[in-house]
């Protein structure tokens, strides 16, 4: 579980790299490797502008509280789209295990030109070198998700054939006539009981949860498009 993330270098040039200093609770000895990766939004509407900036791989670990820094290096602007809207965009650190996302830290990252000139009037296209950003550290959005961890499945549990439809219906004939001649001062003339209650035992995975008081998933907004 994720604890608690701080952002370094921030205020910076958009074209620096990020750094991200991550604490992190494991409960139970894990059997395989954890990773983290950084991925930047280029556009809300289009995955193929994500760009995976860097992957952090951890070993095995057992019970307790690790810190390590994550450095990655900045967006490629030539995967970016190109146009003087570019205000806005998100940067999110995920939490995988066994290729299961099972935590989400995203901030909105607010970007503008050092040049008041330049932020009144924004070239056409857009000059990356110029830009600088700001990601809103006091406004993360965190999110967790139920995985597998290392559970097995047991390996004693018996399995039973489907019954053809001919068996289906000597075992409904056999319940049938138990039912009947277990039950006193009843009328067993019909086929079935009058009334049946059904248990059904279900195991629906945990709905998503939300963190720091925070009911919505960090989604940029439209000046992205």
């Amino acid at each position: 579980m994720i604890s608690n993330v701080t952002v370094h270098n921030n205020p910076a040039k958009f074209l620096s790299n990020y750094t991200f200093e991550i604490k992190f609770e494991c409960l139970e000895q894990l059997t395989q490797e954890l990773e983290f990766k950084l991925v930047y939004v280029g556009d809300a509407k289009e995955d193929k502008q994500d760009q995976v900036l860097d992957v952090v791989v951890i070993d095995a670990v057992a019970p307790g509280t690790y810190k390590f820094v994550f450095e990655a290096p900045p967006p490629d602007p030539k995967k970016l789209p190109n146009d003087s809207d570019v205000d806005v965009s998100v940067i999110l650190l995920l939490a995988l295990y066994r290729n299961q996302e099972f935590a989400r830290v995203g901030y909105y990252v607010f970007t503008e030109y050092d040049d008041p000139e330049l932020r009144e009037n924004p070239p056409v296209k857009v000059d990356f070198e110029k830009l600088n950003r700001n990601i809103a550290v006091d406004e993360p959005r965190v999110t967790t998700f139920p995985i597998i961890w290392d559970e097995q499945q047991p390996t004693d549990q018996l399995v039973f054939a489907e019954l053809t439809e001919e068996e289906k219906k000597m075992a409904e004939t056999n319940e049938e006539l138990e039912i009947c001649h277990s039950l006193e001062n009843v009328n067993c003339a019909n086929d079935t009981p009058s009334e049946s209650t059904d248990t059904k035992i279900t195991n629906e995975p945990m709905a998503s949860t939300e963190l720091k008081t925070i009911n919505e998933p960090i989604e940029p907004s439209n000046s992205m498009d």
